[in-house]
């Protein structure tokens, strides 16, 4: 696509086109890569405004995990000693830490867990630890418990009072077996499906580069808009010494800012966030936030990777003309 092929489209979106994978494709090919990066960002402009949302991660640690996600540390084929140097807070800790950063601006806190899916009484008792993090911090929250059956996301919804759930469909259908055997990702899908029937703010993530083709990325943009989810977390491969995908080649800078520029072209109007693995766009950081993201992890707590200063981040967010929704 050439300048004004990508302004048709973006004018075509703005209109209530939905663009397909031809039109991603071929956005993929342009040699305009700068008018590609403005006009995702003008339709986030568009469609979700100036807004900006920090968000913030605690992971709770379940046990050791089942699975063989082969980009995790901590899946059960992993050589990294991730237990035993992870889990060493109280939730008094964890509460303290979340106020601190609820005062600076974070809106809601993701609480995850190792497994994939929970049985009754885990879920129970993460329902207690749901409350009580409410009652003592007075904080808004998102769950993400994998794969959670109907009556379990509906029980979790009235019993927690939570309106927001989190499940990562991780890559495309396609790439999927080739980075995990033991999780179906089709549970993943019906999870978040279900979780929207029940009225929930559905949250949903990918990872790229992995291994993965351009196509691949696209589908799995595509994808999260056929769940029609509210909420994409956007992260970036981060390989970790002791998992298979150890000596994973990284992305170019320019294969992650297109990408980004592509997901906003496919879902317009959904948050899309920085997530893991910020530490390796730190040098297109300004860049990224110009090719439609609209929302970032922030804070200590985020897991499997070093997260950046809260500070920065917020003097980031708002010298590129964002206001921070609290």
């Amino acid at each position: 696509m050439n300048f004004a092929q990508i302004k048709e489209l973006k004018d075509k979106i703005f209109l209530g086109y939905k663009a397909d994978k031809q039109d991603a494709m071929s956005l993929i090919k342009t040699d305009n890569i700068e008018a590609l990066y403005y006009s995702a960002n003008q339709i986030r402009a568009k469609f979700c405004g100036p807004y900006f949302e920090m968000w913030s991660v605690y992971h709770q640690i379940l046990g050791r995990c089942e699975n063989d996600c082969s980009f995790c540390p901590m899946s059960k084929i992993s050589k990294v000693d991730y237990y035993l140097t992870n889990d060493n807070t109280t939730i008094q800790d964890q509460i303290a830490s979340m106020v601190s950063l609820k005062n600076k601006g974070v809106k809601m806190f993701e609480i995850d867990v190792t497994h994939t899916s929970l049985n009754d009484n885990q879920l129970e008792d993460m329902i207690q630890s749901l409350n009580e993090i409410k009652r003592k911090a007075n904080i808004d929250l998102c769950a993400s418990f994998g794969a959670l059956t109907f009556s379990q996301l509906k029980h979790l919804k009235e019993a927690a009072n939570i309106n927001h759930y989190h499940c990562n469909i991780e890559t495309s259908e396609k790439f999927y077996p080739q980075i995990c055997s033991t999780i179906n990702q089709k549970d993943k899908f019906e999870t978040l499906v279900n979780a929207k029937k029940l009225g929930f703010y559905t949250c949903s993530g990918v990872i790229i580069g992995l291994g993965e083709s351009i196509e691949d990325r696209i589908d799995m943009a595509l994808k999260l808009r056929d769940l029609n989810v509210d909420a994409i977390s956007l992260n970036t491969m981060l390989p970790f010494a002791g998992t298979p995908l150890e000596k994973q080649p990284m992305l170019s800078n320019q294969e992650i800012l297109t990408t980004f520029a592509i997901f906003r072209f496919l879902n317009p109007k959904a948050q899309i966030r920085f997530a893991r693995g910020r530490t390796l766009t730190r040098i297109i950081e300004k860049d990224s936030l110009r090719t439609g993201i609209n929302a970032s992890i922030v804070g200590e707590l985020l897991v499997n990777a070093k997260s950046s200063d809260i500070d920065y981040d917020i003097q980031l967010f708002e010298n590129e003309g964002f206001i921070i929704r609290k």
